[in-house]
């Protein structure tokens, strides 16, 4: 079957995928960056790999940014070996903000799948090791990969039960045939074991149940991003209980401000920080007309105007890049995304211990499921809920201690997995 969808693929498959790819640039503007940034890859890393000074060197590739904060982990441990570290990327959103580690680590894009492109961006790097993070697999660069005795590993694999082409006749034959190419596969948990050992017993592949480096990555940055005085005076949050509302839509604002402007009646402490998911300022004037109309409890000022505070109670945070710090100030939290795209990151306030309320309307991930299981995440479905939970947290102490202390099972037995990963590959 190898040969046969190696054919089909190449002659069939590749075509297909740069016509879907030219017609869709079209109307999205982030796969039209990504294609005009790519013309210039092989000669732009080129130039990025003669400054490279180690004989060793693996591929990290990420789909994207969420991926690669997985992978960073890992391409510190590999630094410590003395590895160059070649991290590719699928997207624009990846490439564009990924921010490097290291002196001994580049990033590039990963070229469009064909025969030509993967010999030739392999011919470039010359790599002992080529690893996949969590997805996101490519056919022509892995069986490349194979010919010249590169390690290929697939880390952080999770196995979605939702995904049912695992069950179509064709489809699964091709996938099977593609996670085959895989050596290693390091899964997160048992269920996902379970399943890849099932869909793969025919294939050469080896499983094995390692955890999910992503849980050491958000313990990482607690490190990096723990002064939070930069960002918003003592002075301002001294006494206040302070509200952290996270990568919110307007889905999200809809639900929460109506709630916060009945809550400000009686907490006269609340103090709420509202970080948009895209703080342009169109947003934000939007966000401003929507509380003038509508609120008469909520008085608003932006992050960037800070210094002129004079007891507002609202935030909003007019920046990007300080999230994951205002978690650290925050009495509650909620992290937005879940009724519009899929939920952002909800492991970063759970390394502060705190309740942490969302919506998971939009199935993206799993992290939700870990966080109501160890009983520190709570699913928030209208506004009249989430007043009520609301509430019930700022008025009892107790209880917000007690579940938010709940959170450290999240991450108990995660550190030492990117350790642990790159030692069995080496």
């Amino acid at each position: 079957m190898k040969k046969f969808w190696f054919i089909v693929y190449n002659l069939f498959g590749i075509p297909l995928i740069w016509l879907f790819f030219k017609l869709y640039s079209v109307f999205n503007s982030k796969v039209r960056q990504g294609l005009k940034e790519r013309r210039g890859l092989f000669n732009d890393l080129s130039r990025s790999l003669s400054h490279l000074k180690n004989n060793k060197t693996v591929i990290i590739h990420s789909s994207s940014l969420g991926e690669y904060q997985q992978a960073i982990p890992l391409a510190d441990e590999f630094t410590k070996k003395n590895y160059n570290v070649v991290i590719s990327f699928f997207s624009p959103s990846g490439f564009n903000n990924a921010k490097i580690i290291s002196d001994n680590v580049i990033k590039t894009y990963i070229p469009l799948d064909s025969i030509s492109n993967q010999k030739k961006f392999l011919d470039l790097i010359n790599p002992n090791i080529l690893i996949f993070m969590r997805y996101d697999l490519w056919y022509n660069i892995l069986n490349e990969s194979g010919k010249r005795g590169i390690k290929r590993v697939l880390a952080n694999a999770r196995y979605d039960e939702n995904d049912s082409t695992w069950s179509i006749p064709v489809i699964s034959s091709f996938k099977k045939n593609l996670y085959g190419m895989i050596d290693t596969a390091f899964v997160i948990d048992d269920f996902d074991e379970k399943n890849y050992s099932e869909k793969l017993k025919d294939e050469n592949t080896k499983i094995v149940k390692i955890g999910d480096s992503k849980f050491e990555r958000v313990l990482q940055s607690v490190k990096i991003n723990s002064n939070t005085e930069d960002v918003i005076p003592p002075s301002v949050i001294n006494g206040r209980k302070v509200f952290v509302m996270g990568s919110a839509w307007k889905d999200d604002e809809d639900i929460i401000l109506p709630a916060l402007d009945k809550s400000l009646s009686f907490e006269k402490d609340l103090l709420t920080v509202l970080v948009p998911h895209e703080p342009k300022e169109t947003k934000i004037s939007a966000i401003e007309k929507i509380i003038s109309q509508k609120y008469e409890n909520l008085r608003y000022i932006r992050l960037s105007d800070i210094g002129k505070f004079n007891d507002e109670n609202l935030i909003i945070v007019d920046r990007i890049g300080i999230l994951s710090k205002l978690y650290g100030i925050a009495y509650l939290s909620y992290v937005g995304g879940g009724f519009k795209t899929g939920l952002h990151n909800i492991l970063e306030p759970a390394i502060f211990n705190m309740p942490i309320l969302f919506s998971n309307k939009i199935k993206n991930s799993d992290e939700d499921e870990i966080l109501i299981e160890k009983g520190c995440g709570i699913v928030i479905k209208d506004t009249k809920q989430f007043y009520r939970v609301f509430r019930e947290f700022l008025t009892n102490k107790e209880l917000r201690d007690e579940t938010g202390e709940k959170c450290r099972l999240v991450f108990e037995n995660s550190s030492g997995i990117a350790e642990k990963i790159v030692n069995q590959i080496t």
